[in-house]
């Protein structure tokens, strides 16, 4: 009788623990960032346009709807295989999007004050502008924060 030596099993790679592979989530992530910015946008756009909201009353509904979408997309499509429980998932990624929303609203409302001393009228159709630089921004952080905590 022979007994057979299992070796042990190799710990789980970070990339496993985060749901795959980083070189197929950035362009997913930034994939669903561009879905989100359509929602962010076209919402801040017409609470501004249509409800004659200021620019920074008009953005929080945006972000807000923005956030469900991506978080909902993120973790179908980006971190898929993460395993992490939907409702610790959901609550780990609204304080990772809160962080990521000061540094993106801190931008947008600086663009937003700095527009007309460069000559730029804060009109709702450039809205979208300042909503895109703010979510550069705070890609970089969401990124690292969605994969490394939330969705962990």
């Amino acid at each position: 009788m022979t007994l057979s030596r299992r070796s042990p099993e190799p710990p789980a790679s970070s990339s496993a623990r985060t749901g795959g592979r980083i070189v197929t989530q950035i362009p997913a992530f930034a994939a669903v960032g561009v879905i989100g910015y359509f929602v962010d946008a076209g919402i801040t756009y017409a609470g501004a346009q249509y409800l004659g909201l200021s620019p920074e009353l008009a953005r929080p509904p945006g972000f807000i709807v923005a956030t469900i979408v991506n978080f909902l997309l993120n973790r179908a499509v980006t971190f898929r295989g993460s395993g992490a429980p939907f409702w610790r998932a959901f609550v780990r990624y609204w304080v990772v999007a809160s962080g990521g929303l000061a540094v993106n609203y801190a931008v947008y409302s600086a663009c937003v004050e700095l527009a007309p001393r460069v000559g730029i009228a804060v009109v709702p159709a450039v809205l979208p502008l300042f909503v895109a630089v703010g979510v550069g921004v705070a890609m970089i952080v969401t990124f690292l924060g969605f994969r490394f905590f939330a969705f962990r």
